[in-house]
């Protein structure tokens, strides 16, 4: 019976490690400058991101961009205060948004 015991928790153990590996991997993407004054530019080196969108704190979206690798996008134009940059792949799924203090 212990050896019974044993081999089923080392089965699921087993299971459990592989799970954790198996997960889809999450893009490392960063936004830059942050604080921004004129630009902003995406740290993608996977090549994920198709579109940029720039939205208030109220929820309203001031800007759109189209993203290129090594690209930057004007902001200079938008009020100083706090944004959220939201990044879309090429499926038009949201990879990740991240907050950008604009100075």
């Amino acid at each position: 019976m212990k050896q019974f015991l044993l081999a089923f928790a080392l089965l699921l153990g087993g299971i459990s490690l592989h799970a954790q590996h198996v997960g889809p991997l999450k893009p490392e993407l960063s936004v830059f400058p942050n604080p921004a004054i004129d630009n902003i530019s995406v740290h993608d080196n996977n090549d994920l991101v198709l579109q940029i969108l720039v939205f208030n704190l109220v929820g309203k979206k001031v800007k759109s961009f189209e993203h290129l690798k090594g690209e930057y996008h004007y902001v200079g134009d938008l009020p100083k205060g706090v944004y959220l940059v939201q990044m879309i792949d090429k499926g038009k799924h949201i990879l990740t948004t991240q907050k950008i203090d604009k100075r």
